[in-house]
């Protein structure tokens, strides 16, 4: 059981890992728990038992060069670009591009990052070892990942871009990313994940946003057939502050993305969106949470995704409106289409509000391409199967359009046509 084999391995690699985190209560608390059971809410609709029933291995190795870099386009963007090789961050293949003082990237697990206030003051304090096993391992294992911290009233010079390879086999590698944003900060980051062979990917990014901060943070998953993803993303907001969050899957066997964002003041404005796309046996779950703890902030949430084949996904999206969160508007929808009839999806919008004064309101669709729309385009000299593909690319542009980054954008669009077209 892979359970019993990483808390094994922990105990023969503890040594070998950076110091300065509460690694040990993290395994401890993995060993009391466990990997997340179908019989925990959460996790009812997602058979993780590919991988906990599986052989992967912690010891990850790593060795890339430059040329092999070569062939991900990402590599090559005008940006700052963070090579995270199966678990290893890569200092010589990395790219740093900040003259800025008041900006500070590198590898989180860096030692003066360890010492550093930020690092100390917001590691682990928006995730809980205690409850989440794939959170635990990562805690346990994790030694590499971005730093990012953006002083007051600072820019990131040019977007950065968090390049993660896994290409070992029967391995699961720990990134943990940390993101933090200072009042009236700015900063466009992404995190790019591509896959080769049969391997887990397990990611945590945890993100602070101060007062009048603004993120625009990217997740994209380009993973293999035979991978697998877990990656969890907790956000605390402040005053004013505002996050964009786009994640785009259309990769791997199995992947699982939690994101959750604390709106903890004021006059905050948080926008989630995703698309997926999932053919053959491929199976996507997108959970969310938007928690309203202070009045009068503003949240959106809009999800879409196309299915083909065997392909399954499940849509867990939760809007939490706390009794002190009056003035609140909350948004949320989830819509899907189903181009053959073994694809599934499942929905499940949920709001729980404890307070009066708000505007709050969720939807779900899941059904095929309306043919009148087919007919329409027809009439007007375009082909059955262009026509099929210019609906479901307006329908994923939905979402693509909201990247800021221009170039990564532009890739992504490529990557949807190429999918669609296929």
């Amino acid at each position: 059981m892979l359970k019993e084999k990483l808390i094994s391995e922990y105990k023969e690699l503890e040594r070998s890992l950076s110091t300065g985190i509460a690694r040990d209560e993290a395994i401890a608390a993995f060993e009391r728990a466990g990997f997340p059971a179908k019989k925990n809410e959460e996790w009812r609709f997602t058979n993780i038992a590919p991988i906990t029933g599986g052989s992967f291995s912690a010891r990850t190795e790593s060795s890339i060069d430059k040329k092999k870099l070569e062939k991900y386009p990402e590599y090559n963007f005008d940006a700052t670009v963070i090579v995270i090789h199966n678990g290893h961050y890569n200092n010589e293949l990395s790219k740093i591009v900040n003259k800025d003082k008041n900006v500070i990237l590198g590898n989180l697990f860096d030692p003066k990052n360890i010492k550093s206030d930020t690092f100390k003051n917001n590691f682990g304090k928006s995730v809980n070892t205690a409850f989440d096993g794939f959170t635990a391992v990562n805690t346990s294992f994790a030694n590499a990942g971005a730093f990012v911290h953006v002083k007051k009233n600072a820019r990131l010079e040019k977007p950065l871009i968090v390049l993660n390879i896994n290409d070992s086999n029967d391995t699961i590698s720990n990134t943990r990313n940390l993101i933090v944003l200072e009042d009236n900060a700015y900063a466009d980051v992404s995190e790019i994940y591509y896959s080769e062979n049969k391997n887990v990917s397990n990611s945590v990014t945890e993100i602070f946003l101060s007062e009048n901060s603004e993120l625009h943070h990217n997740k994209i998953q380009n993973d293999g057939p035979d991978s697998y993803h877990v990656g969890t993303t907790s956000v605390h907001q402040e005053k004013s502050s505002r996050l964009f969050s786009n994640v785009i899957s259309w990769g791997g066997v199995f992947i699982r993305n939690n994101l959750n964002s604390l709106l903890g003041a004021s006059g905050i404005d948080c926008y989630f969106r995703g698309f997926y796309l999932a053919k053959d046996n491929q199976f996507i779950d997108n959970h969310t949470l938007a928690d309203h703890a202070m009045p009068a902030s503003h949240s959106n949430e809009l999800y879409r995704g196309i299915l083909n084949g065997n392909g399954s996904a499940v849509f867990n999206g939760k809007i939490m409106v706390r009794k002190d969160a009056q003035k609140t508007n909350a948004y949320q929808t989830n819509n899907n289409i189903l181009l053959s009839d073994d694809a599934s999806a499942n929905a499940k919008p949920q709001l729980e509000i404890f307070a009066d004064d708000v505007k709050c309101s969720h939807g779900a669709t899941t059904g095929q391409i309306d043919e009148e729309e087919i007919f329409y385009l027809r009439s007007r000299g375009i082909g059955e199967t262009e026509a099929r593909k210019l609906l479901l690319s307006a329908f994923a542009h939905q979402v693509i359009d909201e990247i800021a980054f221009t170039q990564l954008k532009e890739r992504v669009a490529a990557l949807l046509d190429e999918k669609l077209s296929s």
